[in-house]
């Protein structure tokens, strides 16, 4: 094929009220509102890819960056992300949308292009509400039975002692045939969150507490910056540690790797990286004996770039699927795309739509309603 060249890079930005709120355990405000930004990269001849999960507001520098380049050069769209990233807002939505790009010129969804390790991964639903024991058994108890075989669990900032009874009472209602992960929240907050943060040695008790209960994983108990910390926790428990979902550049990644000792890295594609950055520091952790397995709670564009990803180059078998219903349903994570983008099967495996690129595209039509810039 002749040259794929960068035309255009836009930027469609969109919101949708919740009715009732989502009360995100990481959250100190309930959503009521959720906003999102699509990154177009369209082609000389009028070809486009799609992504999002991110804010873009370097739109018109990547603009600048990037038009006239060959779309098939994603390395070289990297490196120029990364001259990005410092600067302002995270760019790797615009990385991602030019995969998708190529991806939909080749005909090939990405999970084969990127090598297509396998094409199937264990799906974990990842719960985003703080419940009662009671209701948490239910929900998983009822996801159980859809055929769900794995469920994170979220923790709050502060007393991990009133968490641990939800554990132990989900764990009692399914038994072992559930792998149950541990989320505390520590790594980042959100804007204006001044709470109290957990040090070594809280991170350390809680730990020490979950590894009777069968635990998969405890994920981010410390800062995302804090790699020594991480190396102490690990001497000090059994537990897998997994962290990493917000790493700002992927220096980080490889400290919490090699200095932090962690067992599982988690960079999001389109906040930390982007799919070629993933990419290198899944064959790191591979390399070290450790594993990636991507963080993806954005929405359903995000969900799907982060899955190609891991199906194609991730030798851990599972991966995150925001699901925590009725709180968190399908339809409220794949908003931007007009339904489920993807689900989880009967034998609790899920894989990557097979269309061209990311195998998706926003209903631009529909969405319009919805557009806020």
């Amino acid at each position: 094929m002749t040259e794929l060249r960068i035309a255009a890079v836009e930027v469609r930005r969109y919101a949708v009220e919740l009715d009732p709120p989502f009360v995100a355990a990481w959250d100190p405000v309930p959503r009521r509102r959720v906003e999102s930004a699509i990154v177009v990269v369209r082609s000389e001849d009028g070809l486009e890819g799609y992504a999002s999960g991110g804010e873009a507001p370097d739109a018109a520098l990547l603009e600048r960056l990037l038009v006239g380049l060959d779309a098939r050069r994603t390395e070289a769209v990297r490196e120029l992300c990364e001259t990005v990233d410092p600067h302002g807002g995270r760019p790797w939505t615009a990385e991602v949308a030019t995969w998708d790009l190529v991806g939909r010129a080749l005909g090939e969804p990405l999970w084969r292009l990127l090598g297509g390790r396998g094409e199937r991964l264990l799906a974990y639903a990842s719960s985003g509400e703080l419940v009662e024991p009671d209701e948490r058994a239910r929900r998983v108890a009822a996801l159980r039975d859809a055929g769900v075989r794995a469920v994170k669990l979220r923790f709050h900032h502060a007393d991990w002692r009133e968490d641990l009874a939800v554990v132990e009472r989900v764990r009692d209602a399914v038994g072992s045939g559930v792998e149950l992960m541990v989320d505390a929240n520590q790594g980042w907050r959100m804007p204006g969150d001044r709470g109290p943060r957990w040090d070594v040695a809280t991170a350390t008790q809680c730990a020490r507490a979950l590894e009777p209960l069968g635990v998969h994983w405890l994920e981010e108990p410390l800062r995302t910056d804090d790699v020594d910390g991480y190396a102490m926790l690990k001497r000090r428990t059994s537990l897998r540690i997994a962290a990493g979902e917000f790493v700002r550049g992927l220096f980080e990644a490889r400290d919490l790797l090699l200095r932090g000792g962690l067992d599982v890295i988690q960079p999001d594609v389109v906040l930390a990286g982007g799919i070629g950055g993933c990419r290198r520091i899944a064959a790191l952790a591979d390399l070290c004996g450790r594993a990636f397995s991507p963080h993806t709670w954005s929405d359903g564009l995000g969900l799907v770039a982060n899955l190609h990803v891991a199906v194609a180059v991730s030798t851990y078998p599972y991966v995150e699927v925001p699901l925590d219903p009725p709180a968190w349903t399908p339809a409220r994570r794949d908003w931007l795309l007009g339904g489920p983008a993807v689900e989880i099967a009967a034998d609790g495996t899920i894989a990557p739509p097979d269309g061209p690129g990311l195998g998706v595209t926003p209903d631009f039509d529909a969405l319009e309603a919805h557009r806020i810039g």
